[in-house]
């Protein structure tokens, strides 16, 4: 199933991972700054969409040939958001968001947001920074949620609460546990590793924003 991939503005991630992070079919969303990225290094990707009120790009780049959305300087949302918005919309339940991390801290915060926003909202979502990948899960009282990360003995991985987390167990990795509680106030689950070939999370109830060294076709929802 295609997924919707959005570049943005921020910290340029190695081409070897954008080439495991996009695939043909997939829908494609440059978010302002995003398209300067694309056009500068990675010419063998067309995108489907264009968002954004221009204030990243020069005068020198111009999106004739692309369907544009244009939007104000002055909003109540990111151009990354909005691009969710319009992806949520076509109906795309998986979003990979490339070029979301690094520059302005506060745009990173807020990506990590939209992660749990599509989270709520049942889909899936993946923040890709250089070298690590954020995804978010949620779980509602009887909706247990349990994830899958694939890859290698030794790759790193951690988890924290947003908000809360309850019931918490974990396996396949070095440190261990069983139906833990995780606040946002105290970061138990940072830094740990997977043990063997795959780590299993579950979680009861809450929010849980999971960061590691894995890539989005790594993780498993079950």
């Amino acid at each position: 199933m295609s997924v919707c991939v959005i570049f943005g503005a921020g910290e340029r991630i190695p081409a070897e991972r954008v080439e495991a992070c996009v695939r043909e079919g997939d829908y494609v969303i440059a978010a302002d700054g995003g398209l300067a990225w694309i056009r500068e290094e990675l010419p063998d990707i067309r995108p489907d969409l264009f968002v954004g009120d221009m204030d990243s790009l020069g005068e020198e780049f111009h999106t004739e040939g692309i369907p544009t959305v244009k939007l104000p300087v002055e909003k109540d949302d990111t151009d990354m958001g909005v691009a969710v918005s319009l992806g949520e919309e076509k109906g795309f339940p998986e979003f990979r968001l490339l070029g979301g991390t690094g520059g302005r801290f506060d745009h990173t915060i807020a990506n990590l947001q939209l992660l749990k926003h599509i989270a709520i909202r049942g889909g899936r979502g993946f923040l890709i920074g250089p070298k690590l990948t954020a995804t978010v899960v949620c779980a509602d009282e009887g909706t247990e949620s349990c994830i899958e990360i694939h890859g290698r003995p030794g790759l790193a991985f951690s988890v924290f609460a947003m908000g809360s987390a309850e019931g918490v167990t974990i396996r396949g990795a070095k440190y261990e546990a069983t139906d833990v509680e995780l606040k946002d106030d105290y970061a138990l689950g940072v830094s740990n590793e997977t043990a063997a070939d795959s780590a299993v999370i579950v979680h009861m109830r809450g929010t849980l924003l999971i960061v590691g060294e894995f890539l989005p076709d790594d993780i498993i929802f079950r």
